[in-house]
C-alpha cells in the first residue's frame, strides 16, 4: 500500500475476519423433485441456510427422542 501524501510504501494493515461458522461439508443424494419442493418452500431464504436450519431442527429432534427413551 502506498501512503498518498508520502509516496512512501507501507504494511498493509493486518485484516481482523470473522472466524468461520460452518467449516464441515456434506454432500448426499435426495429424490428427484426434492429440490423444486425445497424452492417451494423456502421463501427468500438462501437454499444452503434453509438446508443448515432443517438439518438442525431433524437433529436436535432425534436426540429429544434419545434423551427420552
Amino acid at each position: 500500500m502506498m501512503d498518498s501524501t508520502s509516496g512512501i510504501k507501507i504494511a498493509n494493515p493486518p485484516r481482523v475476519t470473522r472466524p468461520k461458522e460452518f467449516t464441515e461439508q456434506l454432500a448426499f443424494l435426495v429424490k428427484e423433485g426434492t429440490g423444486d419442493r425445497i424452492d417451494a418452500v423456502r421463501g427468500n431464504k438462501k437454499k444452503a441456510d434453509f438446508l443448515r436450519e432443517a438439518v438442525e431442527s431433524a437433529i436436535r429432534r432425534q436426540e429429544k427422542k434419545r434423551l427420552a427413551s
